[in-house]
């Protein structure tokens, strides 16, 4: 957790335990320095610069280095003070220290604050200071009265003395009328405190035995730590969990310069972020529950308006039982969102664009990730375990009672035990139910805790007050959670077919076979940015949609057929019968108000294929039964259709009409009779449009003419008017509804009489272009009103009109009609089939100022290609005389246009191909910035634009500067593309000005060019390396889109290009890592080099294996890491790649210093080592130089202990290998304990059992057994 934002992140286990009065400050020079104190050297500088030796002297060549480098050779401090104590007297030399240490004035300003904040910070449960300290100044006396312990009368830890007080480990600083100032100071006091005496080494070994231990003021290279820690950490496998250390530098030096003294190092940037943590820190150990308290109230707030750190606080918070319980008492509740942070699967996953032009993306990450999240999850990360914390499952710390692992006697469901911080959390939940987002949420899950299931039903049936739909939602979200078959795959078909072949349909299995029956609801995540971004609408504004994907499960079948013997027909289908009942009232909830119900003629009038849904499958089932049953039992079969209530328009309205249809079930005219008591909306459902106008054409004859004429009558009064139908709208829909409806029975041949004929043809005369054809195809399959949106580009209405009345019409077409499913876009129809007549349109509207962006953006993109050379050349011509705001209004469809036809366009006619392209460019380097700016938008994260650089390869090709540049580059003919041909000057020209484009044009046209870098060397070197290889300079203004392009290529650099920019490649790193851009690129140039040096060693462009070692020191760890991930895919890709490339790399090139052996890198390694199958032991011995002991929350051991895709797990196959790594990679101890550990060394005693009285072997499962 961090207190700040630049703050170092404190480990949560570390804060804990400060509250618990468990923790001890360790405290150095670096404390002191602040109130003016000085450091080791500058003690030290002072007692020689009192005494001044000669230049000559031991003293001084011993302490010059010093002055000179301090990070270079020298002799240890502790040895200088030795040779100022043997040359002018210890009493002399310490008694010139108490001088220079005395305490200044406590009215001087700041004098002792830094300490004051260690001393609340390190207090014990009583409130006092727990402080160790190596100075010898009382700074830690100002203003308090406390016990001191001074050397060697130290508090007897082991015997259960307190360490209350501050402990002068090396000493307290006499007074100035004493004559003994015993401080530690020489080499001789080191050794006696530490060796000879040991009093300083046996009180620090107590002290860790029983206390936490922060290290302050420290530098790993001070001779206290020298002298003391690595007595402690003799074998490096100390347990780094009880002792810390503040140091100043990068997370992987920090951590590299302590490992090896057993601490746990935190990083801090400078020393101000470090006092301002510690401050704050000061401020909660004052009260944590006060803090607490204050950090959950920022929950109130929507964690997407806070910073990373300040919802790692509150992570931190609700880590804890406490916090948690504060959580959940919050009245009113916390933001709903925070549950978005809770949960790691929301906040890590991957970002999420909605539809359309300008689109909002949404960052899960960006919105609720914490500061110490993993931002780049890979899905091969996810497959070695590697994840986020997830709040709201089980972690270290949680309760684990024996009652949760029983097999007899469980507790009932829904009561089971929850460890009290999840219980607490489920209780926020269950209070919190009041909003979408938690309903988002849970419709998300795959599974909720039974507690947590009914803590939400206790909810909802306390709360009067809940919005009537979120009861809804809840009701349904719940529904599909308590049915198991929505947790895993149901395979109770297979299992129901295997009683029924051997026990027959019994009573137990037809109970059995309704169950499995019994349609299911399911909730899945939402489509689009949905699935990401939880609703922002009420209760009132919101769909089911916005929560997630309902839908209704059927029975499967699996394809295979269930045979019903004739004795249990009735039975079976009745069960059949309730399930269509069941999934009714389902689909009513969901409000689904696009189902159709699958056809009961699935084999008439069909065009194309019918997709067989489990819905389709049930149906069809259900219909050959019941053609069955009406064979059968007619009667039975008639009682059962005359109960389908005809109000349910999902299932039974239509299952009535077809059973109507069935003459020894229904006389005609009683079944002439239901139809006509349908209400209107009944009658007039497109869904039931096929059965319904089947039944009345195949029965016409045998109705009397009186329901023929009543049934007519009906259809030519057509459908009522609906609220949202303007009167306008009304008399036309009307007017095709029944116009399709009588004219389709008409073509069968059914007789109308003739007033209602004459009716009917008026109907038709009155709509225009009407085509018999709309009423043939009504009850096809895909009949009207049905299906998804699609695109009417018939150009009929637009075929016969003049030109100036073309693109008036075709404005009008642009709507689309109330439950019409197309969208009439007749003038790209008329492009298509009359190009000539759709050109002359816009021509004449063009005489008038008028130039419809959609109709030109219509002739642009869709103009055919075999159109007359004449036609051809009209277009282009009209192209060239558009007015500059067209160009720029067409700006992106001109440019994208040109990018694709350019090479055809100079085949057709070069000089007015040219003109054309001259005509776009000019257009877009008069308009201004506005004109060149990319199609690719800024990226925004709840309202704030997210810093991404626009100065890249992906904002150029969505750029017209962009596109025209990349055309100009497929223009170049195909006989000057060989090496040496040069471009030719007219298009090297027109480059040059794209160069000079106004606003990021320019830097769009450096992209795409930069991006062909490897072939411009190899067509036109001289032009190349003069004008565009000088862009790559890092001082060159150009130098960000440059190398973004050229890299955005991902080709490695070839050999000419190599030789030029190889000083620049090797100043790459970390010059890249100051980009605002994707880490992929950073990725792309560690690939570079890497490949430069594997496979192009020993050549004049190859780098040597120095110059590559230097390049992997400047890398950032997580580039570095990712070259580790790359050299596995160099192994397995080349043959006998792992001997022949990687092993020789990582012996000869990889740093072996340990700042570049991190957690991260060993989970990385890890990585590596789970792909080299039968090379895993030589790769495993060249990597072990680069392994140290981790504790890692990620699971990298995954594939040592499973078998993937069929090939054997590296343990079966190396197991003594593998033993050697996990005991290298394991800590001595372990705060817990990796899931994968014991099921890796279980597997090694089994494929190996004498491995079992390995020393390895027994070390790791004693740590197994303890854990």
């Amino acid at each position: 957790m961090r207190f700040h934002a630049d703050g170092p992140p404190i480990p949560d286990g570390l804060l804990d335990r400060r509250d618990e009065g468990r923790v001890v400050f360790l405290c150095g020079a670096g404390v002191s320095i602040p109130s003016g104190m000085p450091s080791f050297i500058g003690l030290t500088q002072h007692i020689i610069e009192f005494f001044d030796p000669p230049k000559d002297s031991g003293v001084m060549r011993a302490f010059q280095p010093w002055l000179d480098d301090p990070s270079g050779p020298t002799i240890p401090l502790d040895q200088v003070f030795n040779l100022l104590h043997q040359e002018y007297g210890k009493t002399e030399v310490n008694a010139l220290v108490m001088q220079r240490l005395t305490a200044p004035s406590a009215t001087t300003t700041g004098i002792g604050y830094h300490h004051s904040l260690i001393k609340r910070i390190s207090s014990s449960l009583n409130g006092i200071p727990q402080v160790v300290t190596t100075n010898f100044d009382t700074l830690f006396e100002l203003n308090d009265e406390l016990t001191v312990h001074i050397p060697p009368a130290f508090p007897d830890l082991a015997f259960g003395a307190s360490i209350e007080g501050i402990t002068y480990l090396h000493g307290r600083l006499a007074g100035a009328d004493e004559q003994q100032h015993p401080y530690v100071l020489s080499s001789a006091d080191f050794g006696r405190a530490y060796l000879s005496e040991a009093w300083a080494t046996n009180f620090i070994r107590n002290l860790l035995d029983r206390y936490t231990v922060v290290l302050v003021g420290y530098q790993a290279e001070d001779p206290p730590i020298k002298y003391l820690l690595q007595g402690l950490n003799h074998d490096g496998q100390y347990d780094r969990s009880r002792l810390f250390a503040f140091d100043i530098g990068r997370p992987e030096d920090v951590e590299a310069k302590w490992r090896d003294r057993g601490v746990s190092a935190i990083a801090y940037a400078d020393h101000d972020h470090f006092w301002q943590t510690m401050a704050a820190w000061a401020e909660r150990a004052d009260n944590p529950r006060n803090w607490r308290a204050s950090v959950i109230q920022t929950a109130r707030r929507d964690p997407k308006s806070l910073l990373s750190h300040e919802r790692g606080q509150v992570a931190h918070v609700l880590r804890s039982v406490q916090g948690a319980k504060l959580f959940s008492e919050m009245a009113p509740p916390a933001h709903p969102e925070w549950i978005c942070v809770m949960d790691a699967n929301v906040r890590s996953a991957k970002e999420s664009k909605g539809y359309g032009e300008n689109a909002e993306t949404f960052y899960p990450m960006l919105a609720y990730g914490l500061d110490d999240d993993l931002r780049h999850i890979t899905d091969d990360d996810y497959r070695r375990g590697v994840s986020n914390e997830n709040l709201l499952m089980w972690r270290y710390g949680d309760d684990n009672p024996p009652t949760s692992h029983r097999l007899t006697e469980r507790q009932t469901g829904g009561y089971e035990f929850v460890p009290p911080r999840l219980l607490y959390l489920s209780a926020w939940i269950g209070k919190s139910i009041e909003s979408p987002t938690l309903a988002w949420w849970a419709a998300r899950q795959n599974g909720l805790h039974p507690s947590l299931l009914q803590q939400i039903e206790w909810q909802i049936e306390q709360r009067t007050d809940l919005h009537k739909r979120a009861r809804h939602s809840w009701g349904l979200i719940l529904e599909h959670h308590r049915d198991h078959r929505n947790q895993a795959w149901d395979g109770r078909w297979f299992a129901i077919k295997k009683r029924i072949a051997r026990e027959g349909w019994t009573s137990s299995v037809l109970r059995d076979f309704r169950r499995i029956c019994n349609p299911r609801l399911r909730v899945t995540s939402p489509y689009g940015i949905a699935s990401v971004r939880p609703p922002e609408k009420d209760w009132d504004s919101l769909s089911l949609g916005h929560l997630g994907k309902f839908e209704i499960k059927f029975l499967e079948r699996h394809n295979e057929n269930l045979e019903v013997p004739d004795e249990v027909l009735p039975q079976v289908f009745g069960i059949l019968q309730d399930q269509f009942v069941v999934a009714s009232g389902l689909l009513g909830d969901i409000e689904n108000k696009y189902f159709k119900c699958p056809t009961c003629y699935p084999n008439r009038e069909v065009d194309g294929e019918n997709y067989h849904s489990d819905a389709t499958s049930t149906a069809e089932l259900f219909l050959h039964l019941f053609d069955r049953l009406a064979d059968q039992s007619p009667s039975i079969a008639r009682g059962h259709a005359l109960t389908w209530p005809v109000d349910d328009r999902f299932f039974f309205r239509k299952f009535k009409i077809y059973a109507l249809a069935k003459i020894s079930l229904f006389d005609a005219n009683e079944a002439a009779c239901h139809i006509l008591n349908f209400d209107q909306e009944a009658f007039w459902d497109s869904n039931n449009v096929r059965e319904l106008l089947f039944l009345m054409s195949d029965r016409w004859t045998e109705f009397t003419t009186g329901n023929r004429q009543l049934l007519l009558e009906r259809i030519l009064n057509g459908p009522d008017q609906l609220t949202h139908w303007s009167e306008d709208e009304y008399e036309a829909i009307r007017a095709r509804y029944a116009s399709t409806y009588g004219r389709y029975l008409e073509l069968q041949g059914c007789e109308l009489c003739p007033e209602q004929s004459r009716r009917l043809s008026q109907i038709i005369s009155g709509i225009e272009n009407w085509n018999d054809g709309w009423a043939a195809s009504i009850v096809k399959l895909h009949g009207s009103y049905t299906g998804w949106v699609g695109t009417d580009e018939a150009p009929d209405a637009l075929l016969s009109l003049p030109a100036n009345e073309i693109v008036p019409r075709a404005r009008n077409d642009l709507e689309r009609e109330f439950r019409s499913f197309t969208e009439k876009r007749p003038f790209t129809g008329l492009v298509k089939t009359n190009p000539r007549k759709a050109l002359a349109g816009l021509t004449s509207a063009g005489k008038k100022g008028d130039y419809p962006e959609p109709f030109w953006s219509a002739i642009i993109n869709e103009m055919p290609d075999q159109i007359s050379p004449r036609l051809k050349r009209v277009f282009l011509k009209r192209l060239t005389k558009l007015p500059r705001p067209v160009v720029h209004e067409l700006r992106h469809t001109l440019a994208r246009w040109i990018e694709k036809k350019l090479t055809d366009l100079l085949d057709f006619d070069h000089e007015l191909g040219w003109a054309v392209f001259d005509h776009v460019m000019d257009g877009l380097l008069d308009g201004g910035e506005k004109s060149t700016e990319s199609g690719l938008g800024q990226i925004h994260q709840g309202g704030q634009v997210v810093e991404r650089s626009r100065r890249t390869y992906d904002y150029a090709i969505n750029g017209p500067i962009g596109m025209c540049t990349e055309a100009l580059f497929q223009a170049v003919p195909g006989e000057t593309q060989e090496a040496g041909s040069l471009i030719p000057e007219h298009i090297k020209e027109r480059i040059g000005r794209l160069l000079s484009a106004p606003g990021e044009g320019t830097d769009h046209a450096v992209s795409i060019t930069t991006s062909k870098l490897n072939w411009l060397m190899y067509v036109d070197p001289n032009w190349t390396e003069k004008q565009f290889v000088p862009m790559l300079a890092f001082d060159h203004h150009m130098a960000e889109p440059a190398w973004n392009g050229f890299l955005s290529a991902q080709n490695v650099p070839s050999r000419p290009l190599v030789r030029i920019i190889k000083p620049l490649l090797l100043e790459l790193f970390p010059w890249i890592n100051q980009q605002a851009w994707d880490t992929d690129y950073a990725r792309t140039a560690a690939q570079w080099l890497g490949w430069t040096c594997i496979f192009r060693q020993g050549t004049p462009e190859g780098l040597t294996n120095r110059e590559m070692r230097a390049a992997l020191r400047l890398m950032p760890d997580e580039v570095r890491n990712s070259l580790i991930f790359w050299l596995g895919k160099v192994g397995q890709k080349n043959e006998n790649g792992w001997k022949k490339l990687v092993v020789p790399f990582l012996q000869s090139v990889w740093p072996r210093e340990r700042v570049y052996r991190t957690s991260s890198s060993v989970n990385a390694w890890i990585g590596l080592l789970d792909d080299t199958g039968d090379y895993f032991p030589v790769v495993y011995y060249a990597v072990k130089q680069f392994l140290v002991p981790i504790e890692s929350s990620s699971n990298p051991l995954y594939r040592f202990a499973r078998e993937l895709n069929g090939e054997t797990p590296i343990t079966a196959k190396f197991p003594e290998d593998t033993l050697d790594l996990i005991d290298t990679v394991t800590p001595r101890t372990l705060t817990r304990l990796p899931y994968e550990l014991p099921k890796v060394v279980s597997l090694i005693a089994e494929v190996d059992p004498k491995l079992r009285s390995d020393r390895r072997y027994l070390r790791l499962i004693d740590l197994i057994e303890r854990s």
